[in-house]
């Protein structure tokens, strides 16, 4: 076992210097500095690659389980303020049980699987093993020392052990429905929100003081204990695992495996057969690019609007649970309204989640773009201005679909909650959410004309377009502890989301001719 996770490390660790190193040799102001092979060559600098390595992914584990922690103890000190080492543990649990259904990593995809079993013919079974523990030590000690910090008390182990045998009875799980249905339990988006809809709901539960106490935990560990080992043994009988690698790790899967799951989503923006029958009354009247957005947008109509229809759902349910949730305890309202007028900013990281504009991007490049980018006249600065309009149109309806129901509930919750003497409140709130949803639309189109950023093959190419994503992120979340009333911020995201649209345009009309193109 130890020897296999050493040389799948070696692996592992040589792929990811030599990435490091192609990515400096063609980084735009780096790579007429390197013209040569000779950072291939060089000992030290893959050395010191290889410690910086080490240094980043294990920051990154510890920072992640930070983070992992922290939302578990706002998430708490929310809900059971009076007990918040209660709340944790709760949560703790409900998380637990959610990623026993839909985080499980034995077929997930990776460059270290595809070039260990595939390509260098390592034995799976033993991969499998060996991957399965180290994961799950690992794991157990992470989240026992953080665990610990928060809580500092014995019983945390009683959680933590529930978190290392209940894998097992996932991994399990995740294996059968894949040898039944050929997908991963974690690709079936029905099971996926349904278990994390209900996983938040679990988490609520304290305010109707119903929590997982200590008695029922040490019971659930004993109850684990036999289950667990019927499941370990059912994994390691299956024989056939390095034919399920071979048809999971495929060379495009997993170099694509660690930049968003592309591959997964390229499943997503592929059109079925019956999409490709228009209805010709839809198209009666149109010309131009209007006609071509059109087609466009009949034939992705699923693509582009199944996962707005989802999110709005989920807001309507939501929204829906809190209102009954300030009638039945109105102790609540208070913090709500508060929330409301003071902490609006919030809503900027929620709108750039719900935002489907990525998705989007993808499936115009893959069913439209990489083939029209082939003629020159595409790239002309008004062809890409015209189509750069009707498609911000297009995004912008769809990414509305979520936000109105947002924009809706919103003022809602706020007159249930204790309501305002400012009526601007209400109008303001609706505004902001709407402006937010048009600004992520906007964004999206832009970064994916000026870096467009996939090859022929859908893989991701550019580091600037993740490197701004990231951005975009980072800043989206610092806002959540900017503090302002909620029509001041409102206006101020209104005026924003007018000015970068007169600045996007400029932009794409620009430059787009000379960035919209194939990697």
């Amino acid at each position: 076992m130890f020897n296999i996770l050493k040389m799948t490390y070696k692996i592992d660790m040589t792929y990811a210097i030599n990435s490091f190193i192609y990515s400096i040799k063609h980084f735009p102001i780096l790579k007429d500095l390197f013209p040569d092979d000779s950072l291939y060559k060089s000992k030290k600098l893959k050395a010191v690659v290889r410690l910086l390595g080490i240094v980043l992914s294990t920051i990154r584990a510890v920072v992640y389980k930070a983070l992992y922690f922290w939302s578990i103890y706002m998430i708490a000190s929310w809900i059971m303020p009076e007990n918040t080492i209660a709340g944790i543990l709760h949560i703790y649990f409900i998380f637990t049980v959610l990623g026993i259904i839909i985080n499980n990593k034995l077929l997930s995809t990776s460059t270290k699987k595809y070039f260990s079993i595939v390509l260098f013919n390592m034995d799976a079974k033993e991969f499998m093993k060996a991957s399965f523990w180290s994961d799950r030590i690992t794991n157990f000690i992470l989240h026992s020392i953080c665990l610990w910090f928060l809580v500092k008390s014995p019983i945390i182990f009683l959680f933590t052990i529930f978190m290392f045998l209940g894998r097992f009875l996932g991994e399990r799980l995740n294996v059968l429905y894949y040898m039944k249905y050929k997908i991963s339990l974690t690709y079936n988006y029905t099971i996926y929100w349904t278990a994390l809809f209900l996983a938040l709901g679990a988490c609520l539960l304290p305010l109707l003081n119903i929590h997982i106490s200590n008695e029922i935990m040490a019971l659930i560990d004993i109850v684990m204990i036999p289950i667990s080992i019927i499941c370990y043994y059912g994994l390691i009988k299956i024989e056939n695992y390095k034919l399920i690698y071979k048809r999971l790790n495929t060379k495009v899967a997993a170099l694509n495996s660690n930049q968003g799951k592309e591959y997964s989503r390229q499943a997503m923006v592929d059109i079925k057969d019956k999409d490709k029958k228009i209805d010709e009354r839809k198209l009666k009247g149109k010309k131009g690019y209007d006609l071509f957005n059109t087609i466009f947008f009949e034939r992705h109509k699923e693509i582009l609007l199944r996962s707005a229809k989802w999110f709005a759902t989920i807001s309507l349910v939501i929204i829906i649970a809190i209102g009954i949730l300030m009638i039945v305890v109105p102790a609540l309202q208070k913090n709500l309204n508060n929330f409301l007028l003071n902490n609006i900013a919030w809503f900027v990281i929620v709108m750039y989640f719900i935002n489907r504009g990525s998705i989007i991007t993808q499936a115009m490049f893959y069913n439209c773009d990489h083939s029209m980018l082939t003629f020159n006249f595409y790239r002309n600065p008004k062809v890409i201005l015209n189509v750069f309009k009707t498609r911000v149109l297009t995004v912008s309806k769809v990414n509305l679909i979520p936000a109105i129901v947002i924009a809706i509930g919103l003022p809602i919750l706020l007159y249930i909650s204790g309501g305002t003497s400012n009526i601007l409140d209400y109008i303001s709130i609706p505004i902001f959410i709407i402006a937010l949803s048009i600004f992520f639309s906007i964004h999206y189109l832009v970064i994916y004309y000026l870096f467009q950023p996939y090859d022929r093959n859908m893989k991701m190419k550019s580091i600037t377009y993740s490197i701004i994503s990231a951005i975009t992120y980072i800043i989206a979340y610092s806002l959540t502890d900017f503090k302002m009333s909620t029509t001041s911020f409102s206006i101020i995201a209104i005026i924003a989301t007018i000015a970068y649209s007169i600045i996007a345009l400029a932009l794409v009309y620009k430059k787009a001719p000379e960035t919209f193109r194939i990697k």
